[in-house]
């Protein structure tokens, strides 16, 4: 059987991870935001009697090594093996996606061009002649929409016979000046199976990546003074190719004429993007999908919660066993989180696909942005903080697409105010379910006003120069129900095969520290927590479980209170409880992901800060609300 190893390139929403998903089914996200892929995913399948293993890189917007994606794309492309590339081009805008194309041609890496988008571009009177594309490319030319799975047959066809197609070398003519510097240090590589003159313009172009293959660097200098006419050779070089791309776009595209309204896109976007209403519309429209995601949370809740707790009662006869009581207790927290997280979860999932196809959350980014500058915050670290709103760990991991070591942990200090979807099931499902709307929102406030305090304290330590965030609009789409739904899966999988076994047996745990008479080990140590809070003493045991895994908080909350928790804890104990729960950095994953990024003497003070700090908060909280009502 032969195997193939096909790396999928190209720029950020180019549609990557949506052609992955086309190709070996829906195994991987899929966002209409940058910064979901800053590692490399992976997927295999056989075809025929071919294995091939598809490799889907950051999106870039050139070959260089200025960002973290950018870096993780060229190693995969120049550093490992790789028979081939898919490289995804916007039919809508070939002119800029050509640069990267054409760099890749001088690469001479065997490749496919993958032209998206095909139908955005027809409804703005683009047309282009893909014949006449793959003439001039000397590769392969095929137009497809990984969404309907148009022109994946094809695609897959050219790919199976890549190997087969003759090497045609692509060469962009530039300036004697600089192709004589190219000769010059080309002359002093050493052998390598990347083109000598590729690597020679990387070299020319200031990626010190690329002095590796060079015999003696001191040639640099030495082709550098036939560059006097050149002080910028990097941007010349850049200028010739940009020049090349945009000669080729114009060949081979047609403009046909097409009706000038303003098209719905656009006045929904001077709505959506207005200065002065934009913020306004963005915190409404949030306000909205967390009503609507109470609301249907909590419908989907009541009715899980009769079904779980008819289940639980034909166990009743048993209770004088104590192995049937430990196992019940088992249940119980299986049950809860049935009930609880996971209607939550899900339908955060939900509405966040549904957010991402249609093309809504890349708007939002753009208005939270502005608020961001205000903050002293890079633009670009609402992408992972948005991430957040999903879960924390790979959020954490996300923060590579920013500049800096410190603008990383700058923005990652502020995931201890982030609702992760786990959070957000706290906040829905024990706050709002038993409080009440009005407290759920009441707990979503504090977490802002306590995140701005930290925010504003923060960067008085840290001093970061904020930077402007580059991100391209996706047009408006039609979202497919079978991508919202699998995307919504993918991303809630782990809650269903690692959240839910840990229920169980922390349910169990529980059962037999009860039945044993050990949990007063465990609660009278840190009754000074409970007792700062305004809470029962046996509180504390859903917080520790919470760390460990932030779903289990409301399942182990229900094991020691009983589904009548509002029979138990008073209104302001349910919401004192939630802020507890909810401030800080979430659990012992994203305390793992913090020290593999950031160090362990980072990561520790960080997650001890944040829980002083979210202790503090709540019970301050507490104190204030108590004298108040």
């Amino acid at each position: 059987m032969e195997n193939l190893k096909i790396l999928l390139i190209g720029q950020p929403n180019v549609g990557k991870s949506s052609l992955l998903n086309a190709l070996v089914g829906p195994r991987v996200t899929v966002s209409n935001y940058p910064g979901t892929t800053v590692e490399i995913t992976k997927a295999r399948k056989k075809f025929n009697n071919t294995e091939i293993e598809f490799v889907d890189t950051p999106g870039i917007y050139s070959i260089s090594d200025r960002s973290e994606e950018e870096k993780v794309t060229e190693k995969a492309l120049f550093e490992e093996d790789k028979d081939a590339t898919i490289t995804i081009a916007d039919t809508t805008s070939l002119e800029r996606s050509f640069y990267m194309v054409l760099q890749i041609l001088e690469a001479q890496v065997p490749t496919v061009l993958a032209l998206n988008f095909v139908e955005d571009a027809k409804k703005r009177g683009i047309e282009i002649d893909y014949e006449k594309l793959g003439k001039i490319l000397g590769v392969p030319v095929i137009s497809l929409n990984p969404l309907t799975k148009k022109g994946i047959d094809k695609l897959l066809d050219a790919v199976l016979k890549i190997k087969k197609i003759p090497k045609r070398t692509f060469t962009i003519r530039y300036d004697d000046d600089i192709e004589r510097a190219i000769n010059k240090i080309s002359s002093q590589i050493k052998e390598t199976s990347i083109p000598k003159r590729f690597i020679a313009l990387r070299v020319l172009e200031g990626d010190e990546d690329f002095h590796k293959y060079l015999k003696d660097e001191r040639v640099i200098e030495d082709a550098k003074e036939s560059l006097k006419d050149h002080p910028k050779v990097a941007e010349d070089i850049s200028i010739t190719r940009y020049g090349t791309a945009s000669f080729i776009a114009e060949k081979v595209t047609q403009i046909v004429s097409v009706k000038k309204e303003k098209i719905l896109q656009e006045k929904v976007d001077n709505i959506l993007l207005h200065r002065i209403w934009s913020p306004f519309i963005t915190v409404l429209f949030f306000l909205a999908i967390f009503g609507t995601l109470l609301f249907l949370g909590n419908l989907i809740q009541s009715v899980l919660m009769g079904l779980t707790e008819s289940f639980l009662s034909s166990f009743g006869t048993a209770e004088h066993s104590i192995i049937a009581m430990v196992l019940v207790q088992g249940l119980n927290g299986l049950a809860a989180g049935v009930s609880i997280a996971l209607p939550y979860v899900f339908l955060f999932y939900l509405l966040l696909g549904l957010l991402e196809d249609i093309g809504l959350l890349s708007r939002f980014i753009v208005n939270a942005e502005r608020f961001l500058k205000k903050l002293r915050l890079p633009g670009k670290s609402f992408v992972p903080l948005a991430l957040g709103l999903g879960c924390t760990a790979p959020a954490i991991r996300a923060t590579r697409v920013l500049s800096s070591k410190k603008e990383q942990f700058h923005t990652a200090s502020l995931f201890a105010f982030v609702p992760c979807s786990s959070r957000i099931a706290i906040i829905m499902g024990i706050v709002g379910f038993y409080g009440g709307i009005k407290l759920a929102f009441s707990v979503f406030a504090t977490l802002s006003i306590a995140g701005l305090i930290w925010t504003f304290g923060i960067k008085k330590i840290i001093h970061i120069k904020s930077e402007p965030l580059l991100l391209e609009l996706p047009p408006y789409r039609k979202p497919l129900v079978k991508n919202v739904l699998a995307k919504s899966w993918i991303r809630m999988k782990d809650f269903v095969y690692i959240v839910m076994p840990l229920l169980v047996i922390g349910g169990i745990a529980y059962g037999i520290l009860d039945i044993l008479g050990l949990t007063n080990i465990i609660i009278e140590p840190l009754s000074p927590i409970t007792t700062w809070l305004g809470l029962p003493a046996v509180a504390v045991i859903p917080l520790i479980f919470g760390f460990l895994q932030k779903d289990l908080t409301g399942g182990m909350l229900v094991s020691v209170l009983g589904s009548e928790i509002s029979s138990v804890l008073t209104p302001l104990q349910i919401y004192t409880f939630g802020v507890a729960s909810t401030i800080g950095i979430p659990c012992i994953i994203a305390l793992g992901m913090f020290i593999r990024e950031f160090g362990f003497k980072k990561a520790i003070l960080l997650t001890s800060a944040s829980i002083i700090y979210g202790l503090l908060v709540a019970g301050l909280a507490w104190r204030i609300f108590s004298k108040i009502i």
